[in-house]
């Protein structure tokens, strides 16, 4: 089958490939005209390069596009473009998906993501940092697939790198502000500018607040509201002839709000259960004589025990870290590279996981409960709190001549990360002894990763160059579990002795466990014209195995689930035609999963168990074309479609051999243009942009019982810029429609309890840049 795929895939890209040449051939040699659509330089294989020369898998967005799609999050980012997908378990558990490679509701001290992000070329190690907001970026590159020799850490399923503008000597500066419904009040800004010749400085800021998306009708308060503040501070060093240059950047973010809502909705496709929640919902629908929406909720604020009152539902967020990017060339054409990174963080997270409990306030009795299926009723409110510390260090020699016939780059990566939870868990029943009662967890994982890697690039021609490289990484994970009872019982059943699920005997243990990988990438790239590259790729990434948190007992918590290991096959093109009016870009792939990671459920004590699925198979194609006739007008659509099954797996006797992998959508597809018109000196005055995306339809778990349907959002904005371009009006809108779907399900019998992305957004932005 393998190597049928390989064929075929094989076969297609030629033959787009040749389609393209002559229409290429003729833009290389009748026109010098430049082109309209962006040309974006990454960074990704460690030097800089045309997106389009970069043979791989990847998509850079500018940050003036970025701004314009108001993309602040990771969340935003997926829901803008196609290859990638976003899901959320909790504040502290972003899910990044790329090609059906997804880190599942794995957020222990020594989890690993499956995609992993960084900022300016820094690993990050825990998902949950990524919560702050975007700003002042110079471009986010998404790279897809597994990237196991240059990409910083070894890289599984893909990565996302979020780039900041850096500090030059020419002075300029920008500021912005923002209203909008939900009394959205936003602001950001910069200035930059030369401190002496030799050393420039920036300072960027922003802040957002804005009331919650959904109401606690318990308590009569917001959530999903936001109150984010956040700051960065560059200094660029770069003496004039002496061929080093430096920066540093100092970065902050707090970010707060009041929780999230979560809302019981009857399943109409996992097996027959009872259906507590949303059973619960009608009768209170009832009582109030009219239906609940879906935004609004009874989220349970427990009372630890100890406490003199109970704790709201609330996250906070609190990041800072220190960059250190050191470059001195060691003579005209060898490079020495340091890249040192600190990071630490501090996050408290208190929600209930079904927003709906026993207690109320409406005092429904047994018999109403009983009469729609609720007489197994609970609440389980659970607060995650984290501590973590981070260093990175990366050191790279590479040669820079890239017209050279022979180019290499070699280099070490050391990370060393101290994670600490304290988690509680707090529940009561009106049935269930397991359901009620407080259990606490202290999880302090240690993590230790060291690798070495060289590339050499071979021009085996002109137009023909052969990239060869491999790493070696070395994963350490340690650390301290226990998990002990600090009360049994609740109101309903102040005699129960048995402790809160999912801690079913108490216990205090050591773990450890290391591995190591070797990750090799070849690449072969064929350059006919310079509107042209067509390249094929086998690769191989790595996901360190890591330890259960959270665990039900100690050997649950000192047993270790194996690292993840990808192997991908990839041809693809990339192409500009008429004159570079059109980009096209495409890549058809196959990808050979072992390990995957996947976290379940456990219906025997309603406990959280992560398994390794034997393995999986991923098939898949991903195109992208642009059109830009004139610097006025641009229109882009992209797709993805896979095909990505578990080729063998089974947990607790379920087989989910033969279904699709959870949380990757079939297809996704995004359509979008945007067009300025104007005269004279209001040249380009007015600009309008609609961008729409597509998802298909999602299952939600392995055995393929829950799905997401099919869903489309759009989002517009419509720009006014004054004759000197300095100042700017704008109008957006995202989610125009309205479109409810959801970022995450927990299945609890019959019910799905769901977490929903935000509702429509819209304001205004005024705009001034000196």
């Amino acid at each position: 089958m393998r190597l049928q795929f390989l064929q075929t895939s094989s076969a297609l890209a030629i033959l787009s490939v040749g389609l393209a040449l002559p229409a290429a051939a003729v833009a290389q040699t009748s026109t010098t005209k430049a082109s309209n659509l962006e040309e974006i330089v990454v960074t990704a294989q460690k030097r800089e390069e045309n997106v389009q020369d970069a043979p791989l898998a990847i998509s850079a967005i500018t940050g003036a596009t970025l701004a314009k799609d108001r993309v602040l999050s990771i969340n935003d980012l997926a829901q803008t473009m196609t290859g990638i997908s976003f899901t959320a378990n909790s504040p502290q558990a972003n899910e990044i998906n790329i090609r059906g490679v997804v880190n599942t509701r794995l957020t222990g001290p020594t989890a690993d993501q499956s995609v992993s992000t960084f900022v300016d070329d820094v690993y990050v190690a825990r998902s949950g940092v990524l919560n702050t907001a975007f700003y002042d970026v110079a471009r986010i590159e998404v790279v897809r697939g597994p990237q196991g020799v240059l990409l910083g850490k070894n890289v599984a399923g893909g990565a996302v790198n979020i780039i900041s503008n850096k500090p030059s000597q020419e002075f300029s500066g920008a500021v912005s502000a923002s209203i909008g419904n939900y009394s959205l009040r936003q602001f950001n800004g910069f200035i930059n500018g030369a401190i002496t010749d030799d050393i420039s400085g920036r300072i960027s800021f922003q802040s957002i607040n804005r009331s919650g998306y959904a109401r606690d009708i318990l308590h009569n308060v917001d959530l999903e509201n936001l109150d984010s503040t956040q700051a960065r501070f560059q200094l660029a060093y770069e003496p004039a002839g002496s061929g080093f240059n430096a920066l540093f950047i100092a970065d902050y973010s707090q970010t707060s709000d009041d929780g999230v809502l979560r809302v019981g909705v009857e399943s109409p496709t996992s097996p027959p259960g009872a259906t507590i929640w949303s059973g619960t919902r009608k009768l209170i629908s009832q009582r109030l004589g009219r239906t609940l929406g879906p935004r609004e909720g009874f989220p349970v604020w427990p009372q630890f025990k100890g406490d003199a009152a109970p704790t709201p539902q609330s996250a906070t967020r609190d990041n800072y870290s220190f960059i250190l990017k050191l470059e001195q060339e060691l003579n005209q054409s060898i490079k020495l590279t340091s890249n040192t990174g600190y990071r630490n963080n501090k996050s408290f997270t208190l929600y209930d996981q079904t927003s709906l409990g026993p207690d109320n306030g409406f005092n429904l009795t047994s018999a109403e409960l009983a009469s729609v299926g609720a007489s197994l009723l609970f609440a389980e409110p659970v607060n995650f709190r984290e501590t973590g510390n981070f260093f990175t260090q990366e050191l790279r020699v590479q040669s820079t001549d890239d017209s050279a016939k022979l180019n290499w780059i070699v280099g070490a990566f050391y990370l060393k990360s101290n994670v600490t939870q304290r988690n509680r868990f707090w529940g009561e029943s009106l049935v269930l002894p397991t359901l009620s009662g407080e259990s606490h967890w202290t999880d302090g994982g240690h993590n230790e990763d060291y690798a070495v890697f060289g590339q050499l690039t071979y021009r085996l021609s002109d137009t023909l160059k052969l990239d060869g490289g491999v790493r070696y990484t070395h994963d350490s994970k340690t650390g301290n579990q226990q998990g002990f009872v600090v009360a049994t019982g609740d109101r309903y059943k102040p005699t129960d002795t048995a402790p809160l699920t999912p801690l079913t005997v108490p216990f205090n243990t050591p773990y450890g466990k290391s591995w190591d990988a070797w990750t090799p990438q070849a690449t072969l790239t064929w350059t006919p014209n310079d509107d042209m590259m067509a390249y094929a790729t086998i690769s191989r990434g790595f996901k360190g195995g890591g330890f259960q948190n959270n665990a039900s007992k100690d050997v649950a918590a000192n047993t270790a689930y194996e690292p993840e290991n990808v192997t991908n096959y990839e041809v693809g093109y990339k192409a500009e035609l008429f004159d570079r009016s059109v980009r096209w870009n495409s890549a058809l792939f196959m990808m050979e999963y072992k390990n995957l990671q996947v976290q379940q459920t456990l219906a025997s004590c309603l406990c959280n168990v992560i398994s390794n699925a034997a393995s999986a198979s991923i098939k898949g194609i991903e195109s992208d074309l642009q059109f830009a006739p004139t610097p006025q007008l641009r229109a882009w659509l992209s797709g993805t479609y896979l095909d990505a099954t578990y080729d063998s797996f089974t947990f607790a006797g379920v087989n989910n051999t033969g279904k699709e992998l959870q949380r990757t959508p079939k297809f996704q597809i995004a359509v979008g243009a945007e067009a300025s018109i104007g005269s004279g000196s209001w040249e380009d005055a007015l600009t309008l942009r609609l961008a729409y995306r597509y998802q298909g339809r999602m299952p939600w778990a392995p055995e393929n019982t829950t799905f997401e349907e099919g869903y489309g959002t759009l989002d517009g904005r419509a720009t006014l810029n004054l004759p000197n371009k300095n100042w700017s009006l704008a109008a957006f809108a995202k989610n125009m429609t309205n479109k409810l779907y959801r970022t995450n399900i927990i299945v609890f019998f019959h019910d799905e309890v769901s977490s929903y992305a935000p509702p429509r957004t819209y304001g205004l932005e005024l705009s001034a840049k000196f």
